[in-house]
């Protein structure tokens, strides 16, 4: 699985990996590299998405692993509203997944998140990190 990487020191930054088939066997594996520690902000997790994608919501499990080791797994139920086109057939949605988040450790975070069920149409998945 290819790891994609998009970063710029605005207060906003993607982290983003393509995916062919999202399922269990196929996990999304998001590497975040943050360099300012102890700092704040939002988590929002984001898709890219074709004309074969028709969910209104889905269940993953996300596992994230920070730089000091430590380790969390929790289930998050994403609704999806109709994210915004940006062509013809592909569109963006964007969820909400935590607020007020503080990164203690500048390094690697890793968010693996796998869908309780097999779902088509997902091309890409990211997380976004806005700075407050």
């Amino acid at each position: 699985m290819a790891l994609g990487f998009v970063a710029c020191t605005a207060p906003e930054q993607a982290f983003v990996t393509d995916v062919k088939c999202f399922d269990a066997a196929h996990p999304a594996i998001i590497r975040m590299h943050h360099t300012q520690p102890d700092t704040s902000g939002e988590l929002r997790i984001f898709m890219r998405t074709d004309d074969r994608f028709t969910e209104d919501s889905l269940t993953v499990r996300i596992d994230s692993f920070t730089p000091d080791s430590l380790r969390c797994t929790e289930y998050h139920r994403l609704v999806f509203r109709r994210g915004h086109r940006i062509n013809a057939i592909k569109s963006i949605v964007e969820i909400p997944y935590r607020r007020q988040v503080v990164l203690k450790e500048a390094g690697n975070y890793y968010f693996t998140l796998t869908p309780t069920r097999p779902v088509a149409g997902i091309e890409a998945v990211g997380m976004l990190y806005r700075a407050n």
